[in-house]
């Protein structure tokens, strides 16, 4: 017999565990530390590289617009009065090499007076009598006029974007001042035509403000013109910008630099604390001042060179802890493979036991069903024989005091309540019978509002049930089929909702979205049309891990004596035998049963 195995080893392994585990944890403390730095100092001299592009790609941008406006002058500017001042086709040649965010071209004297003016919509040239109200915002407009301002002015705001005025003096040969060019220039689309997509192997992005730290360009067009703090602040009062407002100072206080802070991404939907790396610097064009930030996701800039080593390191002392725990793992492994196999056996046994007793459940519940039916055919039978004389004899003394007027008003209403006494039982008769009948065309309004109204008579009056039907056509299927599924979810629902439940039935067309679904289930609902049939109560719900299994024979949530749970099956059997289609929404407001039925192309 082999000796009980020593627990001496077993000690000396876990402590080995442990030491490997301690090694592993220093080394990689230590070089996650090192590589961070080094990673930290890559990243920022990387992104110092991509502000630094972009800075110049927006200097160049605006000097190039700047010297197509002073070429455009010096070239093709006519001096003669009794020609036009600016010539549409030059305009087109000269301004179309430049992207769309030249939006117009103004010709002012130092009045500001429009002499002459065109405007560039969908790429086409359009000439105007109006000067567009935004460019009267530029601060240094009324200079520009006088000619005391060249190149440009300071940036100014419209309704989520942001422009810049490119100002050229037009003088004749004598060097008489004739007016200026004012062209407004939609910085908004110069950023996203040129500096937006520099960099998009990253998650981040470069951004442009002014001295007051109001948003100039941005991803998000929403933010333009914001208060790069107070905006925000009032947007999403419950962030935390106190290292925004650390970055605000250092950007005011130095021409450029590189730091680490705490910020969000404002471009996702869900603003979520992160750690960023920003660089920056100042740019002065013309009488604009502006700080230019690009700015990374820390985490992501530094990820890959970290997770290498990380990776390395941690699978080595993984591997080497796991190789330990294998091999203590295997001298147990026997004794629990012995446990697992008796514990299988148990389990099959009782999956067997409690198979036995679902069936002998099933045939029980099935003999109390027939029982329950056989009883009720007998008992409206027998109403129904008690009626008969009655309906009789009532008709012969309507026949016998037609002269007494109040007298037949009584027996009328008598005979009015037999009528639908009879009635009622002969459609409950219709309900328990298992009959063969034939399939034909039905009036589907016709048919739900009939069987509604019987169902008025076997339900409490406490449960309102509110009927909306339209015509929607006539559709082929055995009466007593439908009549039988109504009956069954009008049960169901009341039961589901108790006394005071409210239960909606709309027979209608179907809406779009519900026309595209159904078609995409069923090959053949794409060439025919079809109504919807919706049975909605008000009651708690049916739970999802439920909601498959509702439609199984026998199966109910009720007590034991509260339901046969055949009623949702008897519904999906007649579902399927018309190949109709179900849908069933369920929340903690209620449950919608939803019917689609084919019908006929002509409404009837």
């Amino acid at each position: 017999m082999q000796n009980k195995p020593s627990s001496k080893w077993l000690h000396l392994s876990l402590i080995g565990v442990a030491l490997l585990t301690i090694v592993g944890i220093v080394l990689t403390v230590i070089s996650y530390n090192s590589t961070r730095d080094h990673a930290l100092k890559m990243g920022k001299n990387q992104l110092v590289k991509i502000n630094d592009y972009a800075t110049k790609i927006l200097s160049l941008s605006i000097k190039n617009y700047s010297d197509i406006l002073e070429n455009y002058t010096t070239d093709f500017f006519k001096e003669s009065a009794g020609d036009k001042l600016l010539e549409e086709n030059k305009l087109n040649h000269e301004f179309r090499r430049a992207n769309k965010a030249l939006e117009a071209v103004y010709f002012i004297d130092s009045n500001g007076k429009l002499l002459e003016g065109y405007r560039f919509t969908n790429d086409t040239l359009q000439k105007t009598d109006k000067i567009s109200a935004a460019v009267l915002k530029d601060p240094y407009y009324t200079q520009a006029l006088q000619g005391t301002v060249e190149g440009n002015g300071a940036e100014y705001f419209t309704e989520h974007a942001s422009y810049i005025n490119l100002y050229q003096k037009v003088v004749d040969t004598a060097g008489k001042m004739q007016g200026t060019l004012v062209v407004p220039l939609n910085l908004e689309q110069l950023y996203e035509n040129e500096i937006l997509t520099t960099d998009n192997d990253y998650y981040g992005y470069t951004m442009i403000k002014n001295q007051e730290f109001q948003v100039i360009a941005h991803p998000d067009k929403k933010q333009i013109g914001w208060d790069i703090i107070g905006d925000r602040k009032k947007r999403y009062p419950d962030l935390d910008f106190s290292d925004l407002e650390r970055l605000q100072k250092v950007q005011a206080s130095k021409s450029h630099g590189t730091l680490t802070y705490y910020s969000y991404w404002w471009t996702d939907k869900t603003p979520t604390r992160t750690l960023k790396m920003s660089a920056f610097q100042r740019l002065k064009i013309g009488k604009a001042h502006w700080i230019i930030a690009s700015s990374a996701d820390f985490k992501e800039r530094n990820g890959l060179v970290l997770q290498e080593i990380l990776i390395l390191i941690g699978l080595f002392s993984l591997l080497l802890a796991l190789t330990l725990l294998i091999i203590l793992s295997l001298r147990s492994y026997y004794r629990r493979n012995q446990i697992y196999v008796e514990n299988i056996r148990l389990k099959e046994t009782q999956a067997l036991q409690l198979q036995q007793y679902k069936l002998e459940k099933s045939f029980l519940q099935a003999s109390k069903l027939e029982t329950i039916g056989l009883l009720t055919t007998s008992i409206v039978h027998d109403m129904n024989n008690f009626l008969t004389p009655l309906l009789g004899n009532l008709q012969l003394l309507l026949d016998e005091h037609q002269e007494d007027e109040v007298l037949h008003g009584d027996l009328q209403e008598v005979y009015q309540a037999a009528q639908k006494g009879q009635r009622l039982a002969n459609n409950v008769l219709r309900f328990s019978k298992n009959t063969a009948t034939s399939r034909s065309k039905h009036n589907l309004k016709a048919v739900v509002d009939e069987a509604v109204q019987t169902m008025r008579f076997l339900i409490p009056k406490s449960v309102e049930i509110q009927l909306k039907t339209k015509h929607v056509g006539k559709s082929m299927f055995e009466k007593d089929d439908l009549q039988v599924l109504l009956y069954n979810l009008i049960t169901n629902a009341y039961q589901a909702a108790g006394n005071d439940a409210q239960i909606k039935i709309h027979l209608n067309k179907p809406t779009d979205l519900q026309k595209k679904y159904f078609e995409g289930r069923s090959a053949k609902y794409k060439t025919k049309d079809f109504a919807i049939l919706q049975i909605k109560d008000n009651g708690p719900g049916i739970p999802k891990e439920i909601q498959q299994e509702i439609f199984t024979p026998f199966y109910t949530t009720k007590s034991a004596d509260g339901g046969t749970g055949l009623g949702l099956f008897i519904v999906s059997s007649i579902i399927k035998k018309h190949d109709w289609l179900l849908t069933l929404e369920s929340s903690e407001t209620g449950t919608a049963f939803i019917i689609a039925i084919p019908t006929s192309s002509k409404v009837q």
